[in-house]
């Protein structure tokens, strides 16, 4: 090798120019570009030849052959129902992005996950579905038309354009021909159509809501267009809260399946989401119990007049069963109730509402006060006070002279007409039945959780496909004319009432049940809803008839892994399962989870720069960094430096763009993919660029190096000699690491999807390739690891792993690499059948304990195998004193593990107690010696 180093210095000396004429990659010349190496040597030219070898130029050369190689728009695998083979299905979903115009930092980290995630997944022989779309309505797009003129169409269709030329930009490979826009006919159509099928199921309607209200502009605000001092972002008004009719959706129904479905065992990786939707939801002990109201003066005529569009009052009940004893119902002062149109009588301390609750078993009529000293359980909106179980209420009601029914003798039911003689579980059971056959609730609900209020009065939106008939009330669009299509407007006024009431053509029509003249809904959808079902449109996407067949979902639901930001854990999260739920109680789809797996991603933040004395946030080129800590350049004064999440507004963004035009697609792709776990936040330096940077061009090197040797013989001149047991030794060693980071890489982006942690174990292997004897680049031990490495980039670096495979097989030999066929259809290596992998099992009360297999007796191993296998350590026959093992589970995923579970019956509970002592006392020493080491350490510090 020193020959033909010493050859090339004297070729630059002789030619300066050489090393820019062997720029050309090796993919457009069939010569890989100069050669350096890492040997020690004082010669300047080979110094030179190190480090300019893989230039930003040459990564960019490289992108741009590949990425006209595998051409931009990404071919699809999943257009037919009828080819699912090899391993099966992975729906691989990032969340889709809202078209802004621009990718920021965050989506790139989404984006390149999930492609790494769905290039694994094809390289493991799977069926991958891999879709991206447009979450396209929202209130940016009407801001532009309001502060620009742009028409909210032609502005996000044109951000859709420049989003989708950058997400070609950075290699993401995605199905293109699944791609849509949530505002598109199309899919609101479908998104109509299900709002539809909630209406008919009664879980859509209207009631009274609290909304932002800008008193200048005449406009309803969303709840990030009112700054932290309680502003409008536009007008600058102090904002004001009233009371507006509002689309509801029923979620509370479905609060019970949706609080138990978060222990759903095919909820995989969920973190701490469960916790987070748990609180969000609140357990569902109580019930739902919805009740008319009346105005008092009319109570005893046939023709009641109704105190709102939708004259219900949905209360929370612990005890459904007491139905029949409630005296009256409590609301705080300022609830929608307590308004001008209730007059209300003072009694003591309380007042007494001109509105009465009507109950929907016994058709009693139950008053309704005001007072905010009622004991509201945790956020319940109403107090039901039930003189016979609380003195609290039976005073309330004698002070205001209510009548107080006592419905409870001991644990049986009195007075309460067919529920009599019934205990109390039998009562709650029978009221249960009772609602929910009048509509009336009777389902279980927590106090906390509200509906889902879907009302916008915006513009660019999905509109309600609900007409108002004076006649006829609120009556449904049929679905065939469905989609109710927004109208064109070109004037955007701002203020007032939703801009769909200029459009008086679109506005004005016939009622579909009677005919007389009516007018459309004019509040659109909440974006959400369009998001909370476009997993199941990606699966359909051109189906006129339907939103999704069912052989489509039955085929690909759910979501295998879904990634996105945190942020969402709570709200899109809950309104998709939501929908999933409702969908499967309507038999249209067959999975009440949507989404297996979550890779929730941390924020990717940087530091901010900002005025201490003023607030002020500076750019990183108003700062002063020559001194420390450093200082505004132009002032001097003292900054605040603070890691915060990327925006505009703190001027700590990066531009990905800039990214690309330095380093190309794929080193923007590792740089992002490596060093952090996806699920941490990630604080974006520089300073972590060189460490990849170098392991890319130690890659290089690599691949450079085991070409020259194979071409040149190099590994089997003399001066390459091993002895038999050092080849052998660098043989065994090249054996054991390729296995232990194939399993281990495979193990990092199957399980904990974290390619961070995968690239850690591959730069291991690097290391191993790159401390080889020259001698060893010759054996087929080699050639396979360095087969194994290149094919495990190619999820993360795509094109520059082509590159690398290209030039490795111009002289590779092994029969085992296919050199027939490209890089991106290569199958991902697997270890060894001879490497050892673990079979896990767990004992109560102790950590999970494994014993290593070989793979292929793992692969072939039953239940009494396993079992007598583990019967061999000693700390399972510990636990077995007193036991008897009745079942044996065992479950294997190929090439990776092996997991036992194990079912266990007491037969000695002496024995087992005894056993039990021990290991407490075996736990306590621990402890002890623990906090002895921990003692001692710290004495060593000081």
């Amino acid at each position: 090798m020193f020959t033909f180093i010493l050859t090339k210095c004297l070729q630059l000396r002789r030619h300066p120019n050489l090393l820019n004429q062997h720029r050309k990659i090796f993919s457009r010349t069939g010569v890989w570009p100069v050669f350096g190496c890492e040997l020690d040597s004082h010669c300047p030219q080979v110094k030179l030849m190190q480090d300019d070898i893989l230039t930003n130029n040459v990564r960019k050369e490289v992108d741009a052959y590949w990425k006209d190689k595998y051409s931009l728009v990404a071919k699809d695998s999943t257009s037919s129902m009828d080819n699912v083979h090899g391993q099966g299905k992975k729906y691989v979903l990032a969340m889709f992005p809202y078209p802004s115009g621009k990718l920021h930092m965050g989506h790139v980290r989404v984006y390149t996950t999930s492609d790494a995630l769905a290039r694994f997944y094809r390289h493991r022989g799977h069926q991958v579905v891999h879709p991206m779309g447009w979450d396209a309505f929202g209130l940016p797009a009407e801001n532009a038309a309001l502060e620009h003129g742009a028409q909210p169409q032609l502005w996000t269709y044109t951000n859709i354009t420049q989003m989708k030329a950058q997400l070609l930009e950075l290699g993401c490979s995605l199905d293109w021909h699944r791609e849509f826009a949530t505002c598109h006919p199309e899919y609101y159509r479908w998104t109509q159509y299900i709002f539809l099928k909630l209406f008919h199921a009664g879980l859509a309607y209207q009631d009274q809501a609290l909304v932002n209200w800008d008193p200048v502009d005449q406009t309803v605000l969303a709840d990030e267009q009112v700054d932290e001092a309680g502003r409008s972002w536009r007008s600058g008004a102090a904002v004001e809260t009233r009371y507006l009719t509002q689309w509801f959706l029923k979620i509370t129904r479905f609060s019970k399946s949706l609080y138990e479905g978060l222990s759903n065992p095919s909820l995989e990786n969920w973190r701490d989401i469960p916790k987070i939707q748990r609180h969000w939801i609140g357990e569902c002990n109580g019930y739902r119990v919805e009740m008319l109201l009346r105005k008092r003066d009319n109570r005893d005529t046939k023709q009641q007049q109704q105190f709102v569009t939708q004259p219900l009052v949905r209360l929370w009940m612990p005890q459904l069963e007491l139905i029949h004893g409630i005296s009256f119902i409590g609301v705080r002062p300022g609830h929608k109730l307590d308004s001008n149109e209730s007059k209300a009588q003072l009694r003591g301390h309380y007042r007494v509402l001109d509105v009465i609750a009507e109950c929907p078993l016994s058709h009693r009529y139950i008053p309704v006060i005001v007072s905010d000293k009622l004991p509201y359980y945790d956020e319940a909106e109403y107090h039901v006070g039930i003189p016979c179980v609380s003195e609290h209420d039976k005073s309330i009601a004698r002070t205001c002279e209510f009548d107080t029914p006592n419905v409870l003798n001991g644990d049986t039911i009195i007075n309460s007409g067919d529920l009599d003689g019934l205990s109390i579980e039998e009562a709650r059971v029978e009221v249960q039945k009772k609602l929910q056959a009048s509509d009336a609730g009777g389902y279980q609900t927590s106090a906390r959780l509200r509906d889902w209020a879907i009302s916008r009065q915006r513009y660019w939106g999905t509109p309600i496909p609900i007409i108002h008939c004076s006649q006829c009330g609120a009556v449904p669009v049929p679905a065939e004319e469905l989609p109710v299509t927004l109208p064109d407007i070109t004037t955007f006024k701002g203020k007032g009432a939703s801009p769909l009431k200029q459009a008086t053509d679109w506005l004005n029509c016939k009622c579909p049940r009677c005919g007389s003249a009516a007018e459309r809904e004019t509040d659109t959808m909440d974006t959400f809803v369009d998001s909370s079902w476009y997993f199941l449109r990606f699966l359909d996407p051109n189906n006129s008839n339907l939103p999704f067949t069912p052989e489509a979902q039955a085929a690909l639901m759910p979501v295998n892994v879904y990634i996105g930001g945190k942020e969402h854990a709570v709200l899109h999260l809950l309104y998709a399962r939501f929908m999933q739920h409702f969908l499967a109680s309507e038999g249209l789809v067959d999975t009440l989870e949507p989404f297996t797996r979550l890779v929730m991603l941390g924020q990717v933040k940087s530091d901010s720069y900002r005025v201490k004395t003023t607030g002020a946030y500076l750019a990183p080129h108003q700062v002063n960094f020559s001194v420390s800590p450093p200082v505004a350049r132009d002032s001097g004064e003292a900054l605040e430096i603070i890691s915060e999440k990327m925006s505009k507004s703190k001027k700590n963004g990066v531009d990905p763009q800039e990214l690309l035009e330095e380093y190309g697609t794929d080193t923007t792709r590792l740089l992002m993919l490596a060093d952090v776990a996806p699920t941490s936040e990630r604080i974006w330096s520089s300073d972590t660029f060189p460490g990849n940077l170098k392991w890319q061009h130690r890659l290089w090197l690599t691949v450079g190096e085991f070409i020259h040797a194979r071409q040149s013989q190099q590994g089997c001149s003399g001066d390459s000699f091993l002895s038999s047991e050092e080849e052998k030794s660098h043989r065994q060693q090249l054996w054991e690491v390729r296995n232990w980071c194939i399993y281990n890489v495979t193990r990092k982006l199957n399980h904990s999807h974290s390619p961070s942690a995968a690239i850690k174990f591959m730069q291991t292997l690097t290391a191993t390739l790159r401390n080889m004897p020259v001698r060893m680049i010759m054996t087929k031990e080699y050639e396979e690891a360095l087969r194994a490495q290149i094919i495990m980039l190619s999820p993360l670096i795509p094109y520059f792993a082509s590159e690398l495979w290209a030039g490795f097989c111009s002289v590779a030999t092994s029969t085992s690499t296919q050199k027939d066929r490209g890089l991106l259809e290569q199958a991902w290596p697997e270890v060894d059948e001879h490497y050892p992998l673990p079979l896990f099992y767990k004992i109560p009360d102790r950590d999970v304990q494994l014993v290593k297999v070989p793979r292929k007796a793992l692969e072939r191993l039953t239940n009494e195998e396993a079992f007598e296998l583990i019967s061999k350590e000693e700390e399972f026959q510990q636990y077995l004193v007193g036991r008897t093992v009745t079942d044996t589970q065992l479950a294997i995923i190929k090439g990776l593990n092996g997991h036992v579970r194990f079912s266990f019956k007491i037969h000695d509970k002496v024995a087992v107690q005894e056993q039990r002592k021990k290991l407490r006392a075996e736990k306590k020493k621990e402890k002890k010696l623990k906090q002895i080491k921990r003692a001692e350490k710290k004495k060593e510090t000081m």
